[in-house]
């Protein structure tokens, strides 16, 4: 057989890198310009806290390069182990306004950028970006429908050695402002009245690591990141050690009703835009104050129950105990199955269950008959608002070690239906088969 024509291979591998980085200047329907109506977004309407010990089902590898693991100690870690390197991860659910806080320790390295942003399907973005060269700042930004004439939003805030040091970076996104903070204290406040425009579409996480001062980059990008990248540096590391979420809004999905973009043209399926924000900002707090618990799981979750959510200490379970949940008559369940069913995804590990006076609810994983951190105490049935589905679940002690659950009758826990971003993914499997195919007849 001839031998291959390798010069084929930079062909696809532009293509490759075209669509692992579409993310960035456009999205795969943007509603705005679509001839047919876009996909709706998958809604997260609730509030969870992330502390990607193992890898999370709430998001997915929008990129195909870099590396991503996971541990106890540091949660997530990103790499860049060698040029053209670009790891990072999309949140399967959308949140129409909200609040998020991320414990993060940015990438050492001239040129280095590492990103925490939002950036709904019609482009509106809110940004936090760290330099690796830069050990006493951190970038705010934001855009609006995707309208990039000028680069005068951006905003650089006092931050102590955020590549060696954890800090707690927050964006509060609500109706009337977006406000940025660093450790508790407010950096920066974007008022919707804004000339530029105000982000007020269903929104996206994205997290990631690039590099900016790559040299094959525009010259106003490799100065913007710092310089020209060292690769002789290599590897980069990037840390997310929690994150918790809180949606102000509820629904199945969110969808757009016309192409003005508007927060007002925002349709929120079996619910409502803004429907739950006086409860979420309670759940947020809950569950930040309560990181004590909420650090022994993966996704700590609170619902949109009209009724506030409480912990306290009276509530927790000691760390040694354990509880599992069943589907069936069965008292137990293979470690390896799920409660929850999710779409193209599930949960990966233990998940705490936080007290309502009305409603309990339950995010489990993997049954691993590890520690999960409340308790539930309950004389009335306990009911939710799905999010997508309902399922009716029953709890159990799994021996008589663990300490007991007061509980008469069955709980409902609710399920979040999320979906992987399978778009840039699934582009690249069909150009490496058809790379290979054409390989195979040369």
């Amino acid at each position: 057989m001839p031998a291959p024509k390798l010069f084929l291979l930079p062909i696809f591998l532009l293509l490759s890198a075209f669509f692992n980085n579409v993310h960035a200047t456009s999205s795969a329907c943007n509603p705005l310009s679509a001839t047919a109506a876009c996909s709706p977004n998958k809604a997260l309407a609730t509030s969870y806290v992330d502390t990607f010990s193992e890898q999370s089902s709430f998001f997915s590898n929008y990129t195909s390069t870099g590396e991503i693991t996971y541990s106890e100690e540091d949660g997530m870690k990103m790499t860049m182990n060698k040029r053209f390197d670009n790891p990072g991860l999309k949140s399967n659910f959308y949140i129409m306004y909200g609040r998020l806080e991320i414990e993060f320790k940015c990438a050492n390295g001239q040129g280095i950028v590492s990103s925490f942003y939002l950036q709904s399907d019609d482009l509106d973005e809110i940004d936090i970006e760290w330099l690796g060269g830069d050990s006493t700042q951190f970038q705010s930004n934001y855009f609006s429908k995707g309208n990039v004439t000028t680069y005068d939003r951006g905003e650089f805030h006092t931050v102590s050695n955020p590549c060696d040091t954890f800090h707690t970076y927050g964006i509060d996104w609500d109706m009337d402002k977006t406000v940025w903070s660093v450790d508790g204290q407010t950096v920066r406040t974007l008022l919707n009245t804004s000339n530029e425009g105000y982000p007020q579409s269903p929104m996206a996480i994205y997290i990631g690591l690039w590099a900016g001062g790559d040299p094959t980059n525009p010259s106003g990008t490799i100065e913007w990141a710092g310089g020209e990248t060292d690769y002789t540096d290599l590897p980069f590391y990037m840390f997310v050690k929690s994150m918790t979420v809180s949606d102000y809004s509820t629904g199945s999905t969110y969808s757009y009703s016309d192409q003005t973009g508007n927060w007002e043209s925002i349709v929120a399926s079996d619910g409502a835009v803004y429907g739950r924000y006086e409860e979420a900002v309670e759940a947020f707090n809950t569950l930040v104050s309560n990181s004590t618990v909420s650090s022994s799981s993966n996704g700590t979750a609170t619902t949109s129950a009209t009724t506030s959510v409480s912990a306290s200490t009276s509530d927790s379970v000691p760390a040694s105990s354990s509880v599992f949940t069943s589907t069936s008559a069965s008292d137990s369940v293979p470690a390896s199955s799920s409660v929850f069913s999710f779409t193209n995804s599930s949960f990966t590990s233990s998940s705490t269950i936080i007290n309502n006076s009305t409603a309990s609810y339950i995010f489990t994983s993997e049954l691993s008959y590890s520690s999960l951190s409340s308790s539930i105490d309950s004389s009335s049935s306990q009911d939710s608002t799905s999010v997508l589905t309902t399922t009716t679940l029953t709890t159990k002690s799994k021996s008589s070690s663990a300490s007991s659950i007061s509980n008469s009758t069955t709980k409902k826990a609710v399920t979040v239906s999320s979906s992987n971003d399978g778009y840039i993914n699934n582009l690249n499997g069909a150009l490496t088969i058809l790379f290979i195919g054409i390989l195979s007849l040369l």
